[in-house]
């Protein structure tokens, strides 16, 4: 479930690592479009059917019938919904189900790595492949729709937060989030419009079987359809809208029939493939496709079943983190001479010798595999390019800089735009102090006006620009220290005096907000400005100049950005000789 942003360039998608764990394939490229790191559009997947059973007319929470098997623990059977982490939640759909689980505690750290391109791995076996290109993929979105619940800093390796996210499972266009809430803050963070919930406002409209019940209530125009949110003690859920919620919450009950208690052969391919710390599974005529949409995993797993087939593929990575192992399970009308020799002669090829085993019989398939963690990992050699092939490929010259300070949290922000097209495949940019962005535009290089930034920690930080090629190899470009000094009232006024800036609003016109354009109507002294609105989301905050540019903003400039018509103020912040502090503020339309 990808909500939708307003955006410039149509085609790109970006990568950052801002989530817990960067799932080695695609999961970096489904976060960082909520960063603001580029004008992507992140366009929400697929609606698809209303659920069927029950019907919006049956209430959520009706008790199981009769013939609704029980979660007995007395019993020796498999049963998924206490034999799985997240089997409770696989609630049945009309259009099927589609689904992911995550347990986010258990990755190895050398997972993380790579341009997630399976060019630069070691293994090109879709028993390993599949469920860590579709499931890290999913699980990046789960994230990703996390932080609308002001969970981002939960997702993050480098912010400590009062709230931690152990798990998160998708189903459809739901996911679920289970840990430990910090359930009064993330109350304050939804009920206010901030950053960090991108500019929306939600409103509590309930307090139901333990979850506190929040829709939007104020969405600003860069923002289409978000969800709505329940939070408990230890569960977040973050679905397409409140009753989407309410089939969740009675799945996690017992109150709602889950797919595998009317479906035998998912019953049977959870129980052969459904352990492990990233699973992946699709039943009925669900696909991955109705996930992610458009926004599809650059990665291939080189095996992907087709509606109406049954899935279920998981991947347990052994507790000493130097060993994995596979598990797939598949069911199919008809499998087909051709799909059978490719899974006979693919599946298994890179497991450690002697691990693997493969069954075929009838449309029926079992496989498991057992690999090295270390072929999870981009081989270094040949990986690095030289400065001067790097540069190649994108001329420093290319890049602007430009430093935003903080407003209402921890960290400010380093933007790196490109100014002309380039022949990289991706840009990366990493601070020393822990932040890492990149952007890997869809079936282009990278062009002018891309942009991404980077989080840099206030108290002094440098950022290095590294170009990528289409093969994944990066080589570094240039670094730049981040102007975090405090720039004083004397050197500020002589840099920008009072008269050297000119302010035209606007009243909102069909839109939630007005326009604010600063014009520099005098040569400055300042080598870069930024326009900060204080109550509109930051995504609409202008910048211009460069840190590495020998001419400082001159007269005809202009920066525009959308204010709150309520009350709002605009800081405009330069930056002079390695410092950085207000210039000016307009102080809103009134």
């Amino acid at each position: 479930m990808s909500p939708r942003f307003a955006n410039d360039n149509d085609d790109s998608a970006t990568q950052t690592s801002q989530s817990r764990r960067r799932f080695l394939l695609g999961i970096g490229a489904l976060t960082a479009a909520l960063a603001g790191c580029s004008g992507d559009d992140v366009q929400r997947a697929n609606d698809g059917p209303a659920d069927d059973t029950p019907t919006d007319d049956t209430p959520a929470d009706d008790t199981p019938t009769d013939d609704t098997p029980g979660d007995d623990p007395s019993t020796d059977t498999f049963d998924p919904a206490s034999d799985l982490p997240y089997g409770r939640w696989l609630t049945t759909d009309q259009s099927g189900l589609f689904f992911a689980y995550a347990n986010l505690n258990t990755f190895p750290e050398d997972t993380v790595a790579g341009s997630g391109d399976p060019s630069d791995l070691s293994v090109d076996d879709p028993l390993a492949l599949y469920p860590l290109i579709i499931g890290g993929a999913a699980a990046g979105i789960g994230q990703l729709s996390l932080s609308f619940a002001g969970l981002t800093d939960a997702v993050s390796p480098t912010v400590t937060s009062d709230s931690t996210v152990h798990e998160v499972t998708v189903t459809n266009e739901t996911i679920i989030a289970e840990g430990s809430f910090a359930t009064n803050q993330l109350d304050e963070r939804l009920v206010e419009p901030t950053d960090e919930t991108f500019g929306i406002a939600y409103e509590r409209t309930s307090t139901d079987r333990g979850y506190d019940r929040y829709e939007p209530a104020t969405v600003p125009d860069s923002v289409s359809d978000p969800p709505a949110v329940a939070v408990a003690d230890e569960t977040v859920i973050v679905g397409p809208d409140a009753s989407r919620l309410d089939r969740t919450i009675a799945a996690g009950d017992g109150n709602r029939s889950r797919v595998f208690e009317t479906d035998e052969t998912a019953m049977e391919l959870l129980e052969q493939a459904g352990t492990g710390d990233l699973v992946v599974g699709q039943f009925g005529s669900a696909t991955p496709e109705q996930l992610f949409g458009d926004f599809q995993p650059n990665s291939d797993p080189h095996f992907r079943p087709r509606s109406g087939e049954n899935v279920v593929a998981g991947v347990d990575f052994d507790t000493s983190g130097e060993t994995f192992e596979s598990q797939f399970a598949f069911a199919a009308a008809d499998l087909g001479e051709e799909r059978q020799e490719t899974i006979e002669t693919s599946f298994g090829t890179a497991a450690v010798d002697g691990s693997q085993s493969v069954e075929v019989s009838g449309n029926r398939v079992t496989a498991t595999g057992t690999y090295h963690v270390e072929q999870l990992t981009a081989d270094p050699t040949g990986q690095e390019l030289s400065q001067a092939a790097a540069a190649e490929m994108v001329s420093p010259e290319a890049l602007t800089f430009q430093y935003e300070p903080p407003r209402g949290q921890e960290f400010g922000e380093l933007w790196v735009r490109v100014t002309e097209d380039t022949d990289a495949a991706g840009i990366r940019i990493e601070a020393d102090s822990g932040g890492y962005t990149e952007i890997q535009p869809q079936e282009r290089s990278v062009s002018a006006d891309d942009r991404v930034a980077v989080q840099v920690d206030p108290d002094g930080d440098s950022v290095t620009v590294f170009a990528v090629n289409g093969e994944g190899a990066v080589g570094e470009l240039t670094t730049v220290s981040v102007p975090t000094d405090e720039l004083s009232e004397t050197a500020a006024s002589q840099a920008v005096p009072g008269d050297a800036l000119s302010f035209r609003y606007e009243s909102p016109d069909g839109g939630d907000f007005g326009s604010l354009t600063v014009e520099v109507v005098a040569d400055t002294d300042a080598e870069t400005l930024v326009a900060q609105p204080q109550e509109a989301p930051g995504l609409f905050t202008d910048r211009v100049g460069s840190l590495t540019s020998d001419t400082p903003v001159g007269a005809g400039t202009t920066l525009e950005t959308a204010v709150e018509p309520a009350g709002d103020e605009v800081v405009v912040y330069a930056t002079v000789d390695g410092a950085t502090g207000e210039v000016a503020r307009w102080q809103g339309p009134d």
